[in-house]
C-alpha cells in the first residue's frame, strides 16, 4: 500500500508538516509533527479518517530529529504502544533531548553566532529559540526505542523500504526508498524548495562538517535512483523529482554566484552577507538565511574561490585572485 499523507499544523515559517500514515499490515506513523495540542487534534483527525485512533499505532518511524518532526513522539507513547523507530544517529535526540540542545546551544553561543558578525541582540533571539526547544522536549523512556542503521531494511505496508542516510539538512537523517513500487518517503531531504543546511556541533576536537556540500552530495545519491514519486516532509508529493534535483543544484547554483559577487562589492561578514542576499525579507526575519549564507560559503571555500580569515572575532571573506 502507498503511504497516506496527513498534514499538521507547526508554529514555523516552513508550515504544515506531512506524516505519513500505513493502516495495513499494522498501523505505522513516519514522523509525528510537533508536540502541540493544534497538532495533536490534527493527528487524531487524521487518523480518525482512517479508522485509527493514536492508541492502535503500532510503531512510529523518525526520519530526522528536529521538532516538527519528532516532537510528539513522547505524547504518543504515553497514547499507546507503540514502539519509536529512528536511526542510531539520531538516538539521543529522542532518549536525552535536553542533553543534546544544551550541546547546540553552547555551541552556537561560544563559536558560530559571533564569528558570523551577528549583533549580541540578534545572537540572543537565536539563543532563546533554542532554549525553548530545549525546554519544551520531552524524552522518550529508552524502552521505548528502537534503532536502525543505515542500509537496514524496515517493514511498512507490507513492503521492505531501504533505509538510506541523506545528510545535508541534518547530519542524522535517513530517507527510506522502496524499489518495487519505485517509492521515496524523503523527508527534508527533498523539498520543493531547497531544505536549510542546519549548522551543527561537530563532536568533541573535530571541526565542523559543512552541510550544503553534504546535501549536494546526497541529491547526488537520490538521482541515481529510480524514483516514480517522492513522499517529502513539507508540501504536495513530488512526481518529478530527477527535474527537482536539477532545479534546486541550479538554483544553489546561482545563490552561490550571487553570494560571490556581493563579496566582491564589500560584503566581508556572515551578516553582511545576510542583509544583502535577504533584504527583501524585513530586517527581523533575515536571520533565517543565515544558514544558507554559511552553506554558500562553505561551497566557495571548497572551490579555493575565497578566503576566510578572522579578524576581531569575526569571519571575513576575501575573493582570491582579487
Amino acid at each position: 500500500m502507498n503511504p497516506i499523507r496527513i498534514e499538521l499544523p507547526t508554529p514555523f515559517d516552513v508550515g504544515p508538516v506531512n506524516v505519513y500514515l500505513f493502516t495495513e499490515p499494522e498501523p505505522v506513523l513516519v514522523d509525528t509533527g510537533v508536540d502541540s495540542d493544534d497538532s495533536w487534534a490534527a493527528l487524531q483527525a487524521g487518523l480518525a479518517a482512517h479508522g485509527l485512533a493514536v492508541a492502535d499505532l503500532q510503531r512510529v518511524i523518525i526520519t530526522h530529529a528536529h521538532v516538527d518532526h519528532l516532537g510528539a513522539a513522547a505524547r504518543i507513547t504515553a497514547h499507546s504502544n507503540a514502539q519509536i523507530h529512528i536511526a542510531d544517529l539520531g538516538y539521543e535526540w529522542l532518549a536525552t533531548p535536553k542533553h543534546k540542545w544544551e550541546q547546540r546551544i553552547a555551541f552556537y553561543r561560544d563559536y558560530f553566532l559571533a564569528p558570523c558578525g551577528l549583533s549580541p541582540q540578534a545572537q540572543q533571539m537565536v539563543i532563546a529559540y533554542m532554549t525553548y526547544a530545549a525546554e519544551s522536549s520531552t524524552p522518550v523512556a529508552p524502552e521505548r526505542i528502537q534503532t536502525f542503521r543505515a542500509g537496514d531494511q524496515l517493514a511498512m505496508g507490507g513492503l521492505d523500504w531501504e533505509v538510506l542516510h541523506m545528510p545535508g539538512h541534518a547530519s542524522h537523517q535517513t530517507c527510506f526508498y522502496q524499489p518495487t513500487t519505485r517509492q521515496f518517503i524523503s523527508a527534508d531531504m527533498l523539498l520543493h524548495k531547497a531544505p536549510t543546511p542546519i549548522v551543527e556541533e561537530p563532536p568533541d576536537g573535530e571541526t565542523r562538517r559543512p552541510s550544503l556540500p553534504l546535501l549536494l552530495d546526497s541529491f547526488t545519491a537520490v538521482a541515481k535512483l529510480d524514483i516514480a514519486i517522492a513522499y517529502p516532509g513539507h508540501g504536495a508529493l513530488i512526481h518529478n523529482p530527477q527535474e527537482v534535483i536539477q532545479q534546486q543544484r541550479q538554483r544553489l547554483q546561482v545563490r552561490k554566484l550571487e553570494t560571490l559577487d556581493h563579496i566582491r562589492q564589500g560584503c566581508q561578514t556572515v551578516i553582511e552577507l545576510v542583509n544583502a542576499m535577504y533584504a527583501h525579507y524585513p530586517e527581523n526575519a533575515r536571520i533565517a538565511g543565515l544558514w544558507m549564507v554559511v552553506g554558500y560559503l562553505d561551497l566557495l571555500k571548497a572551490e579555493g574561490a575565497i578566503e576566510e580569515q578572522e579578524i576581531g572575532g569575526v569571519w571575513r571573506y576575501v575573493v582570491k585572485g582579487d
